[in-house]
């Protein structure tokens, strides 16, 4: 059991260690779009909003676009920020009907460190006719970074965080148990199997860590019946599924192993 809570604990510790998440999101960087679009933000926060109109697409040019543009505007503090990282860059591509060029859609998001605030900026970016138009600008100002709002931590958190906690280390545990149970049973046929079935785990409650919103997926697989994962700098997401295959297995286990039991040996009479 000793050995079992280690590897339980093992692999939340390589699900909670994230690598370097600046790193990840370096190497998706589109460098040059990227420099566009920290321009184009420069911009909106200078009040250069006829900068800003010119790279939009034409179908967003409504009468009330200034106004709008005023409001993402104010959503950065006043002053030159401390900080600027790229925190999500997500390329996609796609064919024109008609056309033998190959679009592209670049969707970055900045963290903007002020003294006393931080702003998400978040500027998507559509290659058009070897120009790049802007089809989303977006700007949120938040009271802390997004690294410690979405830290995994449990100050602050209530019952419902521990209980999940509590039901999602439980359920690996239960996996781990009837999996290294199963491999000293004595099975007859098809072991490997029944093995790697008490690892599963059907459907799926996901719960996010940060909102404390619930999401739930009917049809969902899960080695071990749990999970712990996050994209860089976003919230963990626990998932807790039903531990099917070790619930089947331990309570079939003993007529597996009276299937598998050698045949009694005959009678033998024995003579007077």
């Amino acid at each position: 059991m000793k050995r079992a809570l280690l590897a339980v604990l093992a692999v939340l510790c390589l699900a909670l260690s994230a690598c370097s998440q600046q790193a990840l999101i370096g190497k998706l960087e589109p460098k040059a779009e990227s420099s566009t679009a920290k321009a184009i933000i420069d911009q909106l926060r200078s009040g250069e909003f006829d900068a800003v109109k010119a790279r939009l697409d034409p179908k967003y040019l409504s009468p009330d676009i200034g106004d709008k543009l005023h409001e993402l505007a104010a959503a950065f503090p006043e002053g030159q920020p401390e900080s600027v990282k790229i925190v999500g860059a997500y390329t996609s591509y796609f064919s024109k009907l008609g056309s033998p060029q190959q679009g592209a859609v670049f969707n970055l998001t900045y963290e903007y460190e002020f003294r006393d605030a931080w702003v998400v900026a978040n500027v998507v970016l559509e290659r058009q006719h070897d120009k790049l138009m802007i089809e989303g600008l977006h700007a949120k100002r938040m009271a802390d970074s997004l690294e410690a709002s979405n830290a995994f931590t449990f100050k602050g958190k209530g019952i419902t965080h521990w209980l999940m906690f509590a039901l999602t280390v439980a359920d690996m545990l239960l996996c781990l148990y009837a999996f290294v149970l199963c491999l000293r049973t004595p099975i007859a046929r098809r072991k490997w199997l029944w093995a790697l079935f008490t690892l599963l785990g059907v459907t799926t409650l996901r719960f996010d860590w940060s909102s404390g919103h619930f999401a739930f997926q009917p049809i969902s697989v899960q080695l071990f019946s749990g999970s712990a994962m996050a994209q860089p700098y976003g919230p963990w997401v626990l998932g807790l599924s039903i531990p099917l295959g070790a619930i089947w297995f331990l309570a079939v286990r003993r007529s597996l192993i009276a299937a598998s039991a050698p045949p009694p040996l005959p009678d033998t009479a024995v003579s007077p």
